[in-house]
């Protein structure tokens, strides 16, 4: 039977939401950034743009290397049975491809953060030899904790300068929102958290490589903008 019964677009969204049945989270437009902040990314962008296609350079002959860090992404699933769930993901990327993946468990820590790195990127390292590669990650405590530092030291490990507040110019939030989309097309949606792992898992090796590289090689631009926009955030 039909109803005739007239509601708005915004309280469908709203009662759905309500439901607990789906979740359309709105995100941010535009980062909360200070003076500090503005200063700090300028600055940072000052210091890299002559770096010009070293960005993606990415061979055996001691050019310098980019590896992208996710530290971490929720993604939720929903049923009707359950108030759903979560789980969180480390991954990192280069111009060559996929270089690290792995679900976390539990809160995280600077021993968790390091656990993670002794597994998923040291293996790679040591594979590929030598330090023409450099490693980038945000500036969370995790990160920045003094067992973090003397641990990269310890095993030679360049990290990228980084400035707070940048997550416009990483190149893995781009990659995560492609393998979100690819993840949720058509409605898709997940009821147990095993299957939700499965389908990031394919989603993430089932990126093609020319979106990665695409991606990294955008980095002179992204550098460019933020001195041209005078440290302001990028549509990106």
């Amino acid at each position: 039977m039909a109803s005739r019964l007239q509601i708005s677009k915004t309280t469908a969204q709203r009662r759905i939401i309500e439901s607990g049945y789906k979740i359309h989270p709105k995100m941010a437009r535009r980062l909360p950034l200070s003076k500090l902040h503005i200063s700090k990314r300028l600055q940072w962008a000052r210091n890299h743009i002559s770096y010009g296609d070293k960005w993606n350079l990415d061979g055996p002959d001691g050019n310098i290397k980019y590896w992208l860090y996710l530290r971490k992404e929720s993604r939720s699933f929903f049923s009707r049975q359950s108030s759903g769930g979560s789980v969180m993901v480390w991954t990192a990327f280069g111009f060559k491809g996929e270089v690290g993946f792995a679900f976390l468990d539990g809160r995280q820590n600077s021993s968790k953060y390091i656990e993670t790195l002794v597994n998923h990127l040291m293996p790679f390292s040591e594979n590929k030899g030598g330090r023409n590669w450099e490693y980038q990650h945000d500036n969370a405590p995790i990160h920045t904790s003094n067992s973090k530092k003397n641990y990269v030291n310890l095993k030679n490990v360049t990290v990228l300068e980084w400035p707070p507040m940048n997550p416009d110019l990483n190149p893995i939030k781009n990659v995560w929102g492609i393998t979100s989309r690819n993840l949720y097309e058509n409605g898709e949606q997940f009821y147990s958290v095993n299957a939700l792992k499965r389908a990031i898992e394919r989603a993430w090796y089932n990126l093609e490589l020319e979106i990665l590289q695409t991606l990294i090689m955008s980095m002179e631009k992204r550098v460019y903008y933020v001195i041209l926009k005078n440290g302001k955030t990028l549509n990106y």
